[in-house]
């Protein structure tokens, strides 16, 4: 009996997109990060009751992810395959909300966009940043909730599933509100179901959100201050940003962090001619609230100032996704422009760097030898020594401390170490600084400064301190 070609085509895409991650994994991109170790760190430390309601240093980017993380394993593998899991759920749930929107086919075609591309967002899967993904699963669930309330007439079960994936969104991420505000608008808009789904919706809202109460009751509400950011720009600006540098890299037509565009000129006219058929095609209403509310969440959120890899326009992937299959209208078609994408994710992923050192075992081995169970270092290298080391080193950054708990235990050694990069011209700035005796032990990537006695890092000269 002859296959049918459809299901083929869409199961050799879906097993492209789990190629590329394969790839990113067993190559060098696949390197743990400190912004990753961090993540393992916490999720070690949730294995051993001390449980924390966000990332540490801060007073948002709720910790599900680090718990999932936690349930793995809290191992290296466990960092990696806890986001791509979501990254492919993230995919399923995009066409689950897809097919009510459009035909399924295109659905599935929508789906996929979200699963093979673009290439930052591959490679975004497989780095634990320890709430990006749930985020957006969360979000997705609140919106397909919100479908089922208008479809099924407004059952309570369905006002449940709205509620609590808005409160554990809500904690996870206000980020929450890229799909909040669209499904909560396209429901007043459609004024079907009646409102009894409210009554079931609130409670489970509050039990989703209650550890974030949980951290803000009491202790003056810190989740409400808006962080601090490096750069400041104005709600046009941070419009302008999206539209122009960032969401073209969400749909891989820019390359990520230099921000170039893959084929200059062509991506330019693709980029623009899809903006201008999209509103030519008119979209489902419930899509085209999504597409139009997120520039203006977008620009009032912090992060509105950063471009780099494109990482706040995640949350965007999804609607971009069923917007390409709206502007395609046909699914072999569609297929096509998946194809075209998993080919320039491989394209865009050529241009990523990946973390130096690769390797750090030689480095471990040579601190343990010379006694070295504390340590100062940079942010990109302290944690990320800590985690991978299993546990028997507690380093830290005095510059960039994520935990007091650990800048602590680092702080109380009376011999401290700092770790260095070969060379760096800070090393003979600090022997020079400290009162008590020191010695140089050399790692493959680091020169190690070893004092015989305590050091105040907050009295050393400014820069010094690593």
């Amino acid at each position: 009996m002859r296959r049918r070609p459809w299901p083929l085509a869409v199961a050799a895409l879906a097993g492209a997109g789990l190629v590329l991650r394969i790839v990113m994994l067993l190559g060098h991109w696949g390197t743990v990060d400190s912004d990753e170790a961090v993540v393992g760190l916490m999720a070690r430390g949730f294995r051993h009751g001390n449980w924390r309601a966000f990332y540490w240093g801060q007073h948002y980017a709720g910790t599900q992810e680090t718990a999932l993380v936690a349930l793995a394993g809290a191992s290296t593998a466990a960092l990696k395959l806890v986001p791509v899991a979501l990254s492919a759920v993230a995919a399923v749930l995009t066409w689950r909300v897809g097919r009510r929107l459009v035909e399924e086919r295109l659905a599935q075609a929508a789906g996929l966009l979200v699963w093979v591309g673009p290439g930052a967002y591959v490679w975004w899967s497989t780095k634990e940043r320890g709430f990006y993904w749930v985020s957006l699963v969360l979000g997705l669930v609140l919106v397909l909730a919100a479908q089922r309330i208008v479809e099924r007439g407004g059952r309570p079960l369905d006002g449940a599933v709205l509620g609590l994936a808005a409160g554990l969104g809500f904690w996870a991420s206000p980020t929450v509100l890229y799909f909040a505000v669209p499904a909560g608008l396209w429901i007043v808009v459609r004024r079907r179901p009646p409102l009894r789904w409210l009554w079931a919706a609130v409670p489970a809202a509050v039990v989703g959100a209650g550890p974030w109460l949980w951290h803000n009751v009491g202790h003056d509400w810190p989740s409400l201050d808006r962080p601090p950011q490096p750069e400041h720009v104005t709600y046009a600006t941070g419009i302008g940003r999206l539209l122009w540098r960032t969401l073209p890299m969400a749909l891989n037509l820019r390359f990520p962090f230099d921000g170039r565009w893959v084929v200059p000129g062509l991506a330019v006219a693709v980029y623009v001619g899809l903006g201008i058929a999209l509103v030519a095609r008119r979209p489902p209403a419930l899509l085209t609230a999504a597409l139009l509310t997120f520039p203006l969440i977008y620009a009032y959120f912090p992060g509105a100032w950063f471009v780099g890899e494109g990482r706040y326009a995640l949350f965007a992937l999804p609607f971009l996704a069923l917007g390409v299959a709206v502007v395609i209208g046909r699914p072999w078609a569609a297929l096509g422009v998946v194809t075209a994408s998993a080919i320039l994710s491989v394209v865009t992923l050529s241009h990523i760097g990946y973390e130096q050192p690769r390797r750090v075992a030689g480095d471990l081995t040579a601190l343990r030898q010379a006694g070295v169970d504390t340590a100062w270092g940079d942010y990109w290298m302290a944690y990320r020594l800590a985690f991978v080391s299993g546990g028997w080193l507690t380093a830290t950054s005095y510059v960039s401390a994520r935990e007091p708990t650990v800048y602590r235990a680092v702080a109380a050694d009376p011999t401290p170490a700092f770790l260095y990069p070969r060379g760096d011209g800070r090393i003979e700035r600090l022997r020079a600084a400290v009162n008590e005796p020191s010695r140089l032990v050399e790692t493959p990537h680091f020169t190690v400064v070893m004092v015989a006695g305590p050091v105040d890092p907050s009295a050393l000269p400014p820069g010094v301190a690593p």
